[in-house]
């Protein structure tokens, strides 16, 4: 269980990250302009974006994890050597909506990292988020974030609304 749950890992966290980086550049067709953006160290101090964009996890909150899912509810939430956790996809899916927004985007991506994390990182026979949904969910946010903010709001949501039914 321990190699299939490492895959897993680094399988999510690869759609993921290809999800981040196809939010970094817009198609030529797109009718909105790029905003100049500082980059590296600047881009971190002068984003709205706070540095830890995960939903406070609480030992009461995970109680339900065994010692093993929460270590890789952890590394799902903070990412591991190449690979992005969700912390650092949040900041990159949030600074893609203008910034009036972005608080209230915040709170919805740490929410669903939340949900989707614990979820995932269950045993294997008892999840109900596996890595062909975690794939499909990347490969739908590329595509909305080439696009636009409004777009990928609208995918967000449809991603909620399908982990929610998934989870009843």
């Amino acid at each position: 269980m321990i190699f299939s749950k490492k895959l897993y890992f680094l399988m999510l966290i690869f759609s993921f990250l290809s999800c981040v980086h196809g939010f970094a550049e817009q198609s030529p067709g797109d009718s909105q302009p790029l905003e100049a953006k500082p980059t590296g160290t600047d881009a971190v101090l002068a984003s709205s974006v706070p540095a830890d964009c995960s939903l406070p996890a609480t030992e009461e909150a995970l109680a339900g994890l065994t010692p093993e899912e929460r270590r890789w509810y952890y590394r799902f939430q903070e990412g591991v050597l190449f690979f992005d956790g969700w912390k650092k996809i949040t900041r990159a899916v949030v600074e893609k909506f203008p910034e009036h927004e972005r608080e209230k985007r915040l709170a919805a991506m740490r929410t669903l990292g939340y949900k989707i994390g614990y979820e995932w990182s269950r045993d294997d026979r008892v999840r109900k988020v596996n890595t062909d949904m975690l794939r499909a969910w990347g490969k739908d946010l590329r595509k909305a974030g080439a696009e636009n903010h409004v777009q990928l709001a609208k995918v967000l949501y449809e991603i909620d609304r399908e982990v929610a039914t998934l989870l009843r």
